[in-house]
């Protein structure tokens, strides 16, 4: 017999019990998939996609009027870069919406590994400015030039840093909140730009205020390697979950410990974990006594899930009892813990 509770993936509404007191404190467990009931995980990733794409309009608006005055590769850079975090927010902005609908007969895990592939399109896309910025860079190296409204470009890149710390900020919490891989590799861009705002700042200040007129070109070239960095780390996030890598030590020792809490359960195994946008899937098989009857493992398998919905909310769990002394195991064996690949 396999029990199955889930609030989410099931058409019966639950609600799930509090917390056990043995249960970790929050914060160790924070920007993690799973924490936060689906819908509301959605209402925060939707409210920090729109503002997201808001910024990106407003940084690519005064960047694109600076650039026609100054002419500074810096500011070019940071505008490419602005205008690949617009392109990067709108795919979160829609693959968080996509991602949250629930799931259906067509799609039994839900639609969560959107926010992967929209974390792809964010990758391909920095790599194309790195490039193109690579290059307008070698030009500038070449024919060095003094840059005109430098204090204007200043003052813009100023504005920019205030209102990306903004965005950063808010992106944050909304990671801490839930774990949104979409909004992770959002926050990856901005922090980029920031960074490269800064850069920008110092280039054209050392261009125009000092003999050295290619430094503006060279922070072109910092930014372009910066921007390589930053497609390797959003890549990692988005391979974690495409692939389905198991969740962290800590969290599959928490799923564990919680299964344990019931002394008329003597061992756990065969867990498997993984997350899928706002949620996370668990499986595992329990080691029972053997004379149980069927309607006492049942409730046993339901307190478990019901312990392990007070810490993963948005999971569909899905537990095997297994008598004790049987030293049969169900499933395939190579996709056992303790199998000899």
């Amino acid at each position: 017999m396999t029990g199955s509770i889930n609030g989410i993936f099931s058409h019966v509404t639950h609600t799930p019990p509090p917390p056990p007191t043995s249960t970790p404190r929050q914060h160790e467990r924070e920007g993690r998939p799973g924490r936060l009931i689906a819908h509301e995980s959605s209402r925060i990733t939707r409210r920090i996609t729109a503002f997201s794409v808001a910024v990106g309009l407003i940084l690519i608006t005064v960047k694109f009027i600076v650039f026609r005055e100054s002419g500074s590769v810096g500011i070019l850079s940071s505008l490419v870069h602005s205008s690949l975090d617009l392109i990067a927010g709108l795919s979160s902005f829609f693959a968080v919406r996509y991602a949250a609908r629930p799931p259906d007969n067509t799609y039994r895990f839900g639609r969560g590994k959107a926010e992967g592939f929209s974390a792809l399109l964010q990758i391909c896309l920095i790599i194309l400015a790195a490039v193109h910025l690579l290059e307008k860079a070698a030009i500038s190296v070449e024919h060095p030039h003094m840059l005109e409204q430098s204090g204007y470009a200043i003052a813009t890149m100023v504005f920019a840093i205030i209102i990306t710390t903004w965005l950063l900020i808010a992106q944050s919490w909304a990671i801490r909140a839930t774990g949104s891989l979409a909004v992770q590799g959002d926050r990856a861009h901005y922090i980029a730009d920031m960074s490269a705002n800064l850069a920008v700042i110092a280039g054209i200040a050392l261009t125009s205020y000092t003999p050295f007129l290619r430094a503006d070109a060279l922070v072109g070239v910092g930014i372009s390697i910066w921007l390589f960095y930053t497609a390797y780390k959003v890549g990692t996030l988005a391979w974690s979950q495409l692939i389905d890598q198991e969740l962290p030590e800590r969290e599959r020792k928490l799923i564990t410990d919680l299964a344990l809490q019931d002394g008329r359960i003597s061992g756990v195994h065969d867990v498997r974990t993984r997350a899928s946008g706002p949620h996370v899937h668990i499986q595992m098989q329990i080691d029972l006594a053997d004379d149980l009857s069927l309607s006492d493992a049942h409730d046993i398998v339901v307190a478990a899930e019901e312990r392990m919905m007070a810490a993963y909310p948005a999971a569909d769990i899905l537990i095997h009892p297994h008598p004790k002394t049987c030293g049969h195991y169900h499933g395939n064996a190579i996709f056992r813990q303790d199998h000899d690949h």
